[in-house]
């Protein structure tokens, strides 16, 4: 009698672990959640980073030499077949003067390991830029079962486009599907190496970025992000992705954000309330004002 009554609660429990339509669900070992609440960004924003924040530079200490222009090219070549340059700047006005500035996708701990182990000097007349060190991983453990590929880029992020889009992300049974505003969620998300999931202590899946560990989205929130973004693909993970998820469309939503969050952060940009008419600006014609008068003056007799 006790199996039975224990198999019937099993039988009538439901799937949904939270009661918004659309929450985490999991029908398999992977998860689908489409919708969820905001949380309080307001107190989230308030929390402190988990680690730096920023590139961080080195300015140049000599003058450009003589072999500037080679020196520079060949740094150029050997952060290009790591994957690990960002940008450059050229010193003078034309295209063929010689590096001054290099943005390496390194930390500066990285940089200098990589330039010991093969022997090479670092040259002091270039400025050099690292990227702060990550402080996350890209999936929690909380997180890794319940989703079959992280779709993301192994190569540190450079400078990217700014103009703002709009859509949702959502996860469905362990994929990553992204769609923009008014338009079907049915394209593969890709994300930059910036971003990690994780799940937060009400049970719903999160963005959060990877430096400081800040959550920037619930997934399946309204979310903004920065575009058309770019990103380093390799095609093993994408290879892996649409094994897994589907032959669809891969899309680079890059580091999205919760509108919400975006909106907490700047409450200007909310949609502003409709002032109140502005009073006539006129004269009515043929109306006038006229004091009333004043009542005859008594002087008081002693």
């Amino acid at each position: 009698m006790i199996l039975s009554l224990f198999a019937l609660c099993m039988a009538c429990s439901p799937a949904v672990e939270h009661g918004d339509e659309g929450g985490p669900q999991s029908t398999s070992t992977f998860r689908t959640q489409t919708k969820a609440p905001s949380p309080n960004y307001r107190i989230l924003l308030n929390q402190p980073a988990a680690g730096g924040h920023g590139a961080l530079r080195q300015e140049a200490t000599s003058p450009l030499p003589r072999d500037a222009k080679a020196i520079g090219d060949a740094w150029i070549a050997r952060l290009k077949k790591r994957g690990a340059l960002l940008g450059y700047g050229l010193a003078g006005k034309g295209s063929a003067g010689p590096v001054e500035m290099i943005d390496t996708g390194l930390t500066q701990q990285e940089f200098d390991n990589w330039a010991k182990e093969n022997g090479w000097r670092v040259p002091g007349h270039i400025s050099w830029s690292f990227v702060p060190k990550m402080s996350i991983p890209p999936v929690s453990e909380a997180a890794k079962g319940a989703i079959r590929v992280w779709p993301a880029s192994k190569a540190r992020t450079g400078l990217q486009h700014q103009a703002l889009y709009h859509g949702r992300v959502e996860l469905r049974d362990g994929c990553f599907f992204v769609g923009l505003s008014g338009q079907p969620v049915d394209k593969l998300a890709w994300f930059h190496s910036e971003m990690g999931l994780d799940i937060d202590q009400s049970g719903y899946f999160i963005l959060r970025e990877r430096v400081g560990g800040k959550t920037l989205a619930r997934l399946g929130e309204d979310m903004n992000w920065g575009g058309p973004a770019t990103a380093d693909i390799d095609k093993e993970t994408a290879q892996a992705l649409q094994d897994a998820c589907g032959p669809g469309e891969l899309y680079v939503v890059g580091s999205p954000e919760a509108s919400e969050r975006f909106l907490t952060q700047y409450p200007h940009l909310r949609e502003p309330s409709v002032p109140p008419p502005a009073p006539p600006n006129k004269i009515e014609i043929g109306r006038c004002w006229t004091a009333p008068a004043k009542p005859p003056h008594r002087e008081q007799l002693a």
